[in-house]
């Protein structure tokens, strides 16, 4: 009896991996969905329309970018980890999702996912933040401006996009490396923020490329430096913040991951498609003419730096929340 038992489950073992190469092997078969969990028009969206199209040429299968927008991008990666694991949803992740999971548990609330929920397949690129003056500061290099932020603690101010996102973030990171503090002064959305620095209404920003370098060029801002690991090919000239001697550097990523129980030989699959995507020239020229550099990352790659990401920006925002509750 226990030999016939064994023997039935060798079988259906055998059997279900069969299935799973077998799909690995047709994989796609049909329409992929991709969930983008941010509004139409964004990066995220030109990025998830760029991949289809080039996919839909390389795999001749339909490709079709889905909008699931809302909760800082918890409510489409919720339905990405939710979605059958069959390699037919995908979705649009990055450092967004990261700083909302860390901002609910940070708050003490359970949020509706884990990063356990979601595998990496691989990042399309980076989107690093640019450290922006009104073109008439005083401060031409990154240097002034760290001298004098610390000289004068809270004295300074600047703007972000939002409370706690995209952009406000990038500037805790600057003022914990040069040991200081300065004022805060959310707007809704990255273009009013803009606008308060070309008016000289605040000191400074830490904004996107895509969005800054116009104005830099139009001389409306100056750009004081790259808060990346490296220069920037459209910015030859622009130093980076570790070049200029503060240690605050500060990548976002951009990528696509599927629902962690998906079966390893169908993920193996996507894995190699993603890559093959990130490799075509169309694709990186699409995504650097909106100001991000293409940068491939594979599974692995990227599921560290998430590690390292999330680790950091829980103690961003445990410090601000611990800021916020002292002022009461």
């Amino acid at each position: 009896m226990k030999s016939r038992t064994r023997t039935v489950l060798i079988s259906l073992i055998s059997i279900l991996t069969l299935v799973n190469l077998s799909l690995a092997a047709e994989y796609p078969a049909k329409t992929v969905t991709i969930i983008n969990p941010n509004a139409p028009g964004g990066g995220h969206d030109v990025a998830a329309r760029a991949f289809a199209t080039v996919a839909e040429k390389m795999f001749g299968q339909p490709f079709v970018v889905v909008n699931k927008a809302g909760a800082s991008t918890m409510l489409g990666m919720t339905a990405v980890a939710q979605s059958a694991p069959d390699g037919y949803t995908l979705g649009m992740d990055s450092t967004t999702t990261t700083n909302a999971l860390a901002w609910e548990l940070a708050n003490g609330r359970k949020p509706p996912l884990t990063r356990d929920d979601l595998l990496p397949v691989g990042g399309l690129s980076v989107n690093v933040p640019l450290v922006i003056v009104p073109y008439n500061s005083p401060w031409k290099t990154m240097t002034d401006m760290a001298k004098d932020l610390k000289a004068k603690p809270n004295f300074y101010a600047f703007c972000s996009g939002g409370l706690y996102g995209g952009t406000h973030l990038p500037a805790e990171v600057l003022l914990q490396a040069i040991g200081t503090k300065a004022r805060h002064v959310p707007h809704k959305g990255g273009g009013p923020c803009l606008a308060a620095v070309v008016g000289e209404h605040v000191h400074f920003s830490t904004q996107w490329a895509g969005t800054s370098i116009p104005l830099a060029q139009g001389k409306k801002v100056r750009i004081l430096a790259v808060q990346g690991d490296e220069r920037m090919k459209s910015i030859p000239d622009v130093p980076t913040i570790k070049e200029e001697g503060v240690d605050a550097e500060w990548i976002q990523w951009l990528g696509i991951s599927i629902p962690r129980k998906t079966p390893a030989p169908l993920a193996v699959q996507i894995k190699a498609m993603v890559k093959k995507v990130t490799q075509d020239a169309a694709f990186n020229k699409i995504l650097e003419s909106q100001g991000a550099e293409a940068r491939y990352m594979n599974s692995e790659e990227v599921e560290k730096f998430i590690k390292e990401e999330s680790e950091v920006v829980a103690k961003i925002y445990t410090s601000l929340l611990a800021e916020e509750k002292s002022k009461k």
